[in-house]
């Protein structure tokens, strides 16, 4: 099986053949003429000698700072050529328009006739079902002139859209329309008449769903495998979910995802896959909820549920992404395969990464009554999965490793929240903080950073709250919010983006500063010590700020000594023995005046502040 990489060279090679046959063909007749060049054409592009392959990651250099080795190498990213048009050239200059999806850009169709068809088959359908309504308040119709009604609506429908040319845009809405007349029909036949018996009644509405995924694949319309999916997993639930049984549902339900995953692998319609992940999942986690009252909840019926939620998984979640890194593309996809992704194309791979692994957790938490600690190591477990697979995709599809990293991300956190509690929490939260930061200066990406940040804020609020909130003085408490700050302080030389870093730093600088508050004020005569030990905080900075000549830590530490005075005024005046109020204020007058003039010669003033960071320096 070719790689991505050689599909894309092919198609390249392809597209320069064809470039060359097009300008021999516009060579002029008379032979050693040479001909004119045309406006907006290229020249077709001279290969150097030795070409020089560059980093997908640049290290951008950051003052005070080493360059760090990518944890994520980098990769060529070859440039598409433009296609050929005759008579023309392509623009220049002109950014690429975001790639959308076949199946998206069809529904997205905003004009008359398309919505004008739309809405006319949906009015049918009311209409047809108001009648339908009327004629059973007069009594005009026998249930079995009823269904036969309903059926004959849905061939008359389907057999006009199967006579239709395929290009015409209305003829999937008829198809659409009568499929789901059938389905009605089906649903009406057994549980509003009781006419068909439930096996009948299972094998028409299995056999519609058939219909609509062969419509589907022959006539290439995406919208009717939509609706195959959504009518083939909702079955059970049209017909009664009592006349199943937890294995005949798992089963059934795999069987249909697996329906699915032909016209993805086919087709490539993401919005099969999708609907199928809102239908399957939901329909999982509802079975595996009713399993104490609906169903004998037996060890072997909780296992079938919990076979069904691990192919789901294996069908929703592991097909696409091997599906994209195991190569299994067409020559369209290859021409795309290394270029931007764009805001749609980005949200399906993470909401592909986040959502499967996601409900599998919860399917399998409901499906065996699981306590918040047993599923909070089972999200850990599955995030340490996918942490290690995104560690070894990120030398053959480092886009796809930045997703399942962040997938990855996203579910420690949940884990660490059912499994742990308290300090080891908190310090949790802040040491995958720490790494992410560490990752994303690694080649990571600014996905990782952004959850970063997220885990920042968490940590950061809970132990400004666990600081100004008292609570039982222990070893415990202490070290883990030092280890936050630390954490947070650590973070700070692994961002790249000033103003960010400005921020870490001043919220360690408040967090050491609350935390020996906290700590020294409730003891006797505390709260003088604790002003002493801010004083020395502050005029230690100044001096490293005047040293250095950083502006930002000089305001900083000037800062500190006006929140040390202001305690003073506010908090010692009222709370201290007169000797020792009179011994600070003595203390700190003499200290300032001895700073102020006796090391004039070694003081320097700060330089202006820095400016800010370049958008080179920025992630990206």
């Amino acid at each position: 099986m070719s790689s991505p990489q050689d599909n894309f060279l092919e198609a390249r090679i392809a597209r320069l053949e064809r470039m060359v046959e097009e300008i021999h063909q516009r060579l002029p007749a008379l032979a050693g003429t040479p001909p004119a060049p045309e406006a907006g054409f290229p020249a077709a592009p001279q290969p150097p000698e030795q070409p020089a392959v560059p980093p997908l990651f640049p290290q951008q250099a950051w003052p005070g700072s080493h360059t760090v080795p990518p944890l994520f190498p980098g990769q060529a990213q070859p440039r598409a050529l433009p296609p050929i048009h005759a008579g023309a050239g392509p623009a220049v200059g002109r950014a690429p328009a975001p790639v959308i999806p076949d199946e998206l850009a069809a529904l997205l169709q905003w004009d008359s006739q398309t919505w004008l068809n739309r809405l006319g088959i949906v009015m049918l359908l009311l209409g047809v079902a108001l009648l339908f309504r009327y004629s059973i308040d007069r009594g005009w119709l026998t249930n079995e002139v009823r269904v036969a009604f309903g059926a004959a609506v849905g061939a008359v429908l389907t057999g006009i859209g199967l006579r239709m040319d395929r290009e015409r845009r209305f003829s999937a809405v008829l198809l659409g329309g009568g499929l789901a007349a059938f389905y009605i029909t089906g649903w009406a036949a057994f549980n509003l008449y009781a006419l068909v018996p439930y096996t009948i009644a299972f094998i028409a509405l299995v056999a519609i769903t058939a219909a609509a995924s062969g419509l589907a694949l022959w006539r290439s319309e995406p919208a009717l495998a939509v609706l195959g999916s959504a009518g083939g997993l909702g079955v059970p639930l049209l017909l009664g979910i009592s006349y199943a049984s937890p294995m005949g549902l798992a089963a059934y339900t795999s069987m249909i995802l697996a329906w699915t995953a032909v016209p993805y692998i086919r087709r490539g319609w993401r919005s099969t896959v999708w609907t199928a992940n809102g239908f399957a999942w939901t329909l999982l986690a509802l079975y595996a909820n009713w399993l104490p009252t609906t169903f004998q909840a037996t060890t072997a019926g909780r296992g079938w549920i919990q076979a069904a939620a691990l192919f789901a998984w294996v069908i929703l979640g592991a097909l696409p992404i091997a599906r994209r890194v195991g190569g299994w593309f067409s020559q369209s996809h290859a021409r795309h395969a290394e270029r931007r992704w764009s805001g749609l194309e980005s949200l399906h791979w993470y909401g592909i990464a986040i959502v499967p692994p996601a409900m599998l957790v919860l399917v399998t938490a409901l499906t065996w009554r699981m306590w918040n600690q047993s599923w909070g190591v089972v999200t850990i477990c599955v995030a340490a999965a996918y942490a290690l697979a995104a560690a070894g995709l990120r030398r053959r599809d480092i886009r796809m490793a930045r997703v399942l990293l962040i997938s990855a991300a996203a579910l420690l956190p949940v884990g660490c929240l059912g499994a742990l509690e308290g300090p080891v929490l908190l310090v949790s939260i802040a040491a995958q903080m720490l790494a992410l930061h560490v990752l994303a200066i690694r080649g990571a990406g600014p996905a990782a950073r952004w959850m970063a940040h997220k885990l920042f804020v968490v940590a950061g609020l809970w132990t400004l709250y666990r600081i100004a909130v008292p609570g039982e003085a222990s070893a415990g408490r202490v070290l883990a919010d030092v280890a936050v700050v630390a954490a947070v302080f650590a973070s700070s030389f692994a961002i790249r983006v000033r103003d960010e870093i400005v921020i870490y730093r001043v919220y360690a600088h408040i967090g050491v500063m609350g935390i020996v508050l906290r700590e020294v004020a409730t003891r006797p005569g505390g709260q003088g010590i604790a002003t002493i030990i801010w004083c020395a905080y502050g005029l230690g900075l100044l001096l490293l700020a005047t040293k250095r000549g950083s502006a930002t830590m000089e305001r900083l530490a000037i800062a500190t000594l006006l929140a040390t005075v202001a305690k003073l005024f506010m908090v010692d005046l009222a709370r201290l023995d007169a000797l020792f109020r009179v011994l600070i204020f003595l203390g700190f007058g003499a200290v300032f005046l001895w700073l102020s003039y006796s090391l004039a010669g070694w003081w320097r003033p700060a330089a202006p502040a820095e400016p800010p960071a370049s958008p080179a320096g920025r992630d990206g």
